[in-house]
């Protein structure tokens, strides 16, 4: 996952981002920006400590975030992905992300090109 942060357009530079992976149990890093604004998370595999049941939910839940004091803080990337998981579609999507701190969170649904009868559903403010 790389990214870069802007407020209002302009750069924000040395600022934690945090990434939180939750399936199961959940798993956090931190990124900092750099000089040119990026921040940059290494691909993390995790799995689950929970026992295999057929009522659980088998979603991954990734949340990149600015901690301001609440729980979901400045939600820059929202998305559960409960299949698709290797797909070149959220790979492309994670490798450039432009996130403005400034503008209002959305809602966005994108197309999963290797099924496109499906789609990710993704809410920040990320684009």
């Amino acid at each position: 996952m790389k990214g870069q942060l802007l407020d209002k357009g302009q750069p924000v530079a040395n600022t934690k981002v945090v990434r939180a992976l939750t399936y199961g149990d959940e798993y956090k890093d931190e990124a900092i920006t750099d000089h040119n604004v990026f921040f940059t998370f290494t691909e993390k595999s995790i799995k689950t400590s929970k026992p295999a049941n057929m009522f659980d939910n088998e979603s991954l839940v990734q949340h990149v975030y600015l901690e301001n004091g609440t729980p979901e803080g400045v939600v820059l990337w929202y998305i559960t992905v409960s299949m698709h998981y290797g797909s070149d579609t959220l790979k492309s999507l994670l490798a450039d992300l432009e996130c403005d701190i400034a503008k209002d969170p959305q809602t966005y649904d994108i197309p999963i090109e290797e099924a496109p009868e499906h789609f990710f559903t993704v809410y920040g403010a990320c684009t």
